[in-house]
């Protein structure tokens, strides 16, 4: 009898619990389960009709892990009063000493969160070692090679879906770099440094390995695009849109923004920390935006129109979130309600990173007014060099550069 081990999502709802299967994407990984009503409190694991604990709580990275490894315990025949106690002697026997790769990125992963990383730091890290273990067949950190390396940036290449379209180098280069982080952890340098790119010199990929990014012109919204989305926005929409025109958040920034983050009377709005909701700003760096009146006054009389929270329609209070979603929680989806005005301006947006279209175009807006410098500020940068990356041009200068080529084109200079 071949016995198989499931992974099931125990969700709570109201009160009420219920177990289901994890689903697998075409390439047989598991699909972490996000339930539009309730949440996951555990992961369990079926064999033989019998559900056993995963010990993973509601991290998904951990299940898997746990699954993998009951998956090789069935395999290998063995009972799990066996793996329990002749796992320790053979890899004792075996390989004192040393790191198995599963174990490290459990770790990984946990350290990171005792260390109160970011959410999204935390998911980029696991999302990437999952995907490099799905790649690679080694069960020990040490015995890790070259050979792996690649094959995960091939294994990218034919599984990944990326979500801007021509920015594939971007997010295979991005990971390479979690990897690389996680890797030096353990003794393994994966980029060779510096001119040292000789076969003896330390260090598994070359230079010219690491896939290499196309650098895109920064690209913002010209004024023909956003009176379009305006004239087809209704009001929650206008709200959401004018805040992301001039206020230059991060898509986060704007999911966790409370009421009480504002100070209408200086029309200001604040970037800061929220323990209650578990989140951070990028960088730790709080900082204060000044939007305009009309935009400040739009936000505070947004106060007096009921929305939905968690316990009902009402008008908002000050600790209440300014977008939330449909239960009154911080909507990691914002973007939709941006395409959804996009589907009806007759704008094609999906694919492309329309929100934070919005914040280069404050950015450039700021830069071109008052500087650099204050354009960094604004952008809650550390570097000004990360600024003039996302400054872009106005169409009217596009249109000024190109007449003058004509003229001299007629002129023959």
């Amino acid at each position: 009898m071949v016995r198989r081990a499931k992974l099931y999502a125990r969700i709570a709802e109201d009160g009420q619990y219920s177990r289901v299967a994890v689903a697998y994407d075409r390439n047989g990984r598991p699909i972490e389960p996000k339930p539009k009503i309730g949440h996951v409190t555990t992961y369990q694991i079926r064999v033989a009709g019998k559900f056993i604990d995963a010990d993973a709580g509601d991290s998904f990275t951990m299940a898997v892990t746990r699954l993998r490894q009951e998956q090789a315990r069935l395999a290998d025949g063995m009972s799990r009063v066996e793996a329990v106690n002749v796992t320790p002697t053979v890899v004792a026997n075996e390989a004192p000493g040393r790191i198995r790769l599963s174990d490290a990125a459990v770790e990984f992963a946990n350290e990171l969160r005792t260390l109160d990383r970011g959410k999204y730091t935390i998911a980029m890290y696991e999302n990437t070692l999952r995907d490099f273990q799905s790649s690679c067949r080694k069960e020990f950190i040490d015995q890790i090679d070259r050979k792996d390396i690649l094959s995960f940036v091939s294994w990218m290449r034919d599984n990944l879906q990326v979500r801007v379209q021509g920015s594939e180098n971007r997010t295979y280069k991005n990971k390479l770099g979690y990897l690389r982080t996680f890797l030096s952890r353990h003794g393994v340098q994966l980029n060779k440094k510096g001119n040292g790119q000789s076969v003896s010199d330390p260090g598994l990929l070359y230079r010219s390995d690491v896939p290499k990014p196309v650098k895109k012109k920064p690209k913002k919204y010209d004024q023909d695009e956003i009176d379009a989305l305006m004239k087809h926005a209704d009001a929650d929409q206008k709200d959401y849109l004018l805040f992301l025109l001039w206020s230059g958040f991060r898509d986060e920034e704007v999911q966790y923004l409370q009421y009480s983050d504002f100070h209408f009377r200086n029309s200001t709005v604040m970037v800061q920390a929220k323990p209650h909701f578990g989140w951070k700003p990028k960088d730790y760096e709080e900082r204060e935006i000044t939007l305009p009146s009309e935009v400040s006054k739009r936000l505070k009389d947004r106060m007096s129109r009921p929305q939905q929270y968690r316990d009902g329609i009402r008008k908002p209070a000050d600790s209440d979130l300014v977008f939330p979603n449909g239960e009154g929680n911080p909507d990691s989806h914002l973007i939709y309600r941006l395409h959804a005005v996009a589907k009806k301006a007759g704008l094609n947006l999906k694919g492309k990173r329309a929100g934070h279209m919005f914040r280069k175009t404050a950015g450039s807006r700021v830069a071109k007014k008052l500087g650099l410098p204050a354009a960094m500020d604004f952008l809650g940068h550390s570097k000004i060099e990360t600024t003039a990356l996302y400054l872009a041009a106005d169409r009217s200068d596009l249109t000024k550069k190109r007449q003058l080529v004509d003229q001299m084109f007629v002129a023959g200079d």
